[in-house]
């Protein structure tokens, strides 16, 4: 009496689909898990800072210092006085992925208001006040820097200078100087970007840093560093 053939075929088509299944576990599932487990064991650095330096007024320098390492995030906030006395405020350190305002977020807010863009600009406006920005950025081999430097972030953002296109000719070697076409150089993203800065942390962290600022303005002659840790 003849075998019934159905058993066997299917069997023959759990082992297909099992060979199947498997060669794209091999193919997808495995290379995308290592990259996967790369990328989180890759190292990454993002780091941010801002220094304001004022000619005139009881502060003479400010610093911003933001980081966010393999997943921690720190902030620092100095100040040093006209006479000597120097504030430093340091926020507790937060994991990236902890509620509250992170470096890693304040990163690409300050990216999208053109940090790596910004190009440095002659003093124009307000020069009694200048200003510094650094960023950097490592993600496993890759990394990257880039400063700039301005003054009044507030002229840029309203006024601007002018840029002239001058176009020399053999006929005419000398350009005619009423003629010339320009572009108003406004360009808000200086002044969003301080604002970042000065926006950034909890509560506790900016009212740490307006209480220096006021201490500051009142303080004498001595000339011992504070140390105020917040805790936000």
């Amino acid at each position: 009496m003849p075998r019934n053939p159905v058993p066997l075929l299917v069997l023959l088509a759990v082992l297909i689909a099992a060979g199947g299944s498997y060669f794209v576990f091999l193919t997808t599932v495995v290379p995308r898990s290592t990259n996967t487990h790369e990328v989180l064991a890759s190292r990454s650095d993002l780091e941010l800072a801002m220094r304001v330096r004022h000619d005139a007024g009881p502060i003479s320098e400010e610093d911003y210092a933001m980081s966010d390492v393999d997943g921690l995030s720190k902030s620092t906030y100095r100040a040093i006085g006209r006479s000597g006395v120097q504030i430093t405020i340091v926020e507790r350190p937060r994991q990236t992925l902890e509620d509250g305002p992170n470096v890693a977020f304040f990163f690409q807010q300050a990216v999208a208001d053109g940090v790596w863009d910004l190009p440095s600009r002659p003093p124009r406006g307000d020069r009694s006040t200048h200003y510094e920005i650094d960023v950097y950025q490592l993600l496993g081999n890759q990394h990257g820097s880039h400063r700039f430097t301005f003054t009044d972030p507030q002229y840029w953002a309203t006024t601007g200078g002018h840029q002239f296109h001058i176009v020399l000719e053999k006929s005419k070697p000398i350009p005619d100087i009423l003629k010339l076409s320009s572009t108003t150089l406004i360009e808000p993203r200086y002044e969003k970007v301080v604002d970042d800065f000065r926006a950034f942390g909890p509560q506790s962290f900016r009212n740490k840093i307006a209480a220096a600022q006021t201490q500051l303005g009142a303080i004498g002659g001595h000339a011992a560093p504070i140390l105020l840790k917040a805790h936000g």
